[in-house]
């Protein structure tokens, strides 16, 4: 295709500096994409892709040293209770670590299923900090729409990732109805270089206070869901703090992380989506931990 689009080019009155311009951008083009694909965590991705028949998507960020490792990083993927971690990291934002004891009331039409915590509240009040704990550590699915609520919803969740220049995440349903992915829709969507980023510029490197920062990446670390997953797949001298989810559909497993090389306190923002073709399809947590394993080895 490349070589076609270069003589059809040429064939048209296109000057000799253009033309030679055209043929070096197109030729650093195919270098780069060569290196990328022939590098050895992409084809050890590739290969789990065929050995699990599923798709992976990648995106890490040494927020040390800036190196970035992508592996169909712009593919959107349904990021299902990993976006539990920015809602959180984006209410977090709003109220100061001494007022999380405002309490709300938690009603039985509140209840949503998969709401371990939240269904032991109902008729009582629950402070935002607890509901927060029982989001991230529990993936407490009613918590999650109590903490969007508190935001102010929805559109206001989009407007704050636009302000951190991500318009591609795309929250759109509150759960569980989020959890129900199309491969032809984009709702409930993001890629896993969009998602990362947000998650660097929310969590790591963002506007949280020192006291909400620790609160959350504590919250992570002690995460009671993710220990089949990118904590089983790179080194254990490293902490990992982590937020799976896991899609109705599609087979649609993930987990994201800010992962702490033995000895370095600045993170690196590790996403892995992954996904399988067939509706009906189950997830499998190795594919997870394995691709964890290969992208650590790049840094």
């Amino acid at each position: 295709m490349v070589i076609l689009f270069i003589y059809k080019n040429y064939n048209c009155n296109i000057g000799g500096f253009i033309l030679k311009k055209l043929i070096f951008l197109i030729a650093i083009a195919l270098v780069l994409s060569a290196c990328n694909s022939n590098s050895p965590h992409a084809k050890k991705l590739n290969d789990l892709e065929k050995k699990y028949n599923a798709h992976i998507g990648v995106y890490a960020l040494d927020t040390k040293s800036g190196k970035e490792v992508k592996f169909n990083s712009d593919k959107r993927f349904a990021y299902a209770s990993t976006s539990k971690a920015i809602n959180s990291a984006i209410l977090l934002e709003q109220i100061p670590y001494n007022k999380l004891n405002k309490k709300i009331h938690i009603n039985k039409d509140d209840i949503v299923a998969y709401s371990p915590i939240l269904e032991k509240y109902v008729g009582k009040d629950i402070t935002l900090k607890e509901l927060i704990e029982a989001s991230m550590t529990y993936s407490d699915n009613t918590a999650n729409n109590k903490i969007i609520k508190e935001i102010g919803g929805i559109k206001k969740v989009k407007q704050r990732l636009k302000e951190l220049g991500d318009k591609v995440t795309n929250p759109v349903r509150y759960e569980i109805e989020l959890n129900y992915y199309s491969p032809k829709s984009k709702k409930d969507t993001s890629t896993p270089a969009a998602f990362g980023k947000t998650l660097n510029k929310l969590i790591a490197n963002g506007k949280l206070s020192k006291e909400n920062k620790k609160f959350l990446l504590d919250l992570m670390l002690n995460n009671k869901s993710g220990d089949t997953l990118i904590k089983d797949g790179v080194s254990k001298d490293c902490k990992v703090a982590d937020k799976s989810g896991q899609a109705i559909t599609y087979a649609s497993r993930n987990d994201v992380a800010f992962v702490y090389p033995k000895g370095q306190s600045e993170p690196i923002v590790l996403v892995i989506f992954t996904n399988k073709d067939n509706k009906s399809d189950k997830p499998n947590d190795k594919l997870i931990s394995e691709t964890a394993k290969s992208v650590m080895k790049e840094f």
